[in-house]
């Protein structure tokens, strides 16, 4: 069981993003930038992954030969990364220098599955060998959650925003046949905007002082995510509190006018 999912740290998110760009043709230099930047992603979370969890087993048990070599198959990928990273997306070069990385990356895997995974098991118990698939699932899984509320949030932000601005449109439009309206309301978004900044204020500092008191990567990781939902929660709160106060000052702008004819 422990052999099985130590396998599965996974390389195949990274070679379908390989194929994905090896497809890609010199014109879409859109598409190479981002096909590009989730592969370096993906690469940098699997050294990370090792490095955190099994290079220290090599270092208890005195492995060191093991350790140096899958050390610079961490450096030879970082390094050619690193040129990939400033070589224009839309040369022909560029796809050149990616088949070689793909190719360095899989003999990379296929070293791990021979060698460093088969030496962690020998020196490890089942259940400390599953202790260490388990951490690395859930760091997994945090990050796919963090990476689910960064890619999910935006359009509904961008949505409560909108509306928000709309409103506000829509009381300047109105508001200039009531000028006293226009002044009370306006006072009313101030003070709700001052509110809004002190308790985001607040929300960020407390979220700070948890984040000092992490003492794993894993609490490290939750703690992170958790900040961002929270903010971005009290983004979409403030938000919709805005929109609400600003229609109601536009009904408000609007009978008066209404009134006044």
């Amino acid at each position: 069981m422990p052999s099985k999912h130590f396998s599965q740290t996974p390389p195949d998110k990274a070679n379908d993003l390989f194929d994905k760009i090896l497809a890609t043709s010199d014109s879409a230099t859109k598409t190479r930038e981002r096909l590009f930047a989730d592969l370096k992603d993906e690469l940098e979370l699997l050294a990370s992954l090792q490095e955190q969890h099994l290079f220290p087993i090599l270092q208890k048990h005195g492995m060191q030969e093991l350790l140096s070599a899958s050390i610079s198959d961490n450096q030879e990928t970082a390094l050619l990364l690193g040129e990939l990273e400033r070589m224009q997306k839309s040369s022909s070069e560029f796809l050149g220098k990616v088949a070689e990385l793909r190719k360095a990356f899989q003999q990379h895997i296929r070293d791990d599955r021979k060698q460093l995974l088969p030496a962690v098991l020998e020196v490890l118990s089942d259940e400390e060998a599953q202790a260490v698939a388990d951490q690395v699932e859930d760091e997994l899984a945090n990050l796919n959650d963090l990476k689910h509320v960064e890619t999910s949030a935006p359009a509904d932000i961008g949505a409560a925003v909108q509306r928000s601005l709309d409103g506000v449109d829509e009381v300047v439009r109105l508001g200039a046949d009531s000028t006293r309206t226009m002044t009370v309301g306006v006072q009313d978004l101030s003070q709700e905007c001052l509110s809004m900044s002190q308790k985001r204020l607040q929300t960020n500092l407390d979220g700070w002082t948890k984040l000092a008191q992490c003492r794993s990567l894993q609490d490290l990781t939750k703690t992170q995510v958790s900040l961002m939902q929270e903010n971005l929660e009290l983004t979409l709160h403030n938000s919709f509190r805005l929109a609400d106060l600003a229609v109601k000052l536009a009904e408000r702008a609007t009978w008066h006018g209404a009134i006044r004819r």
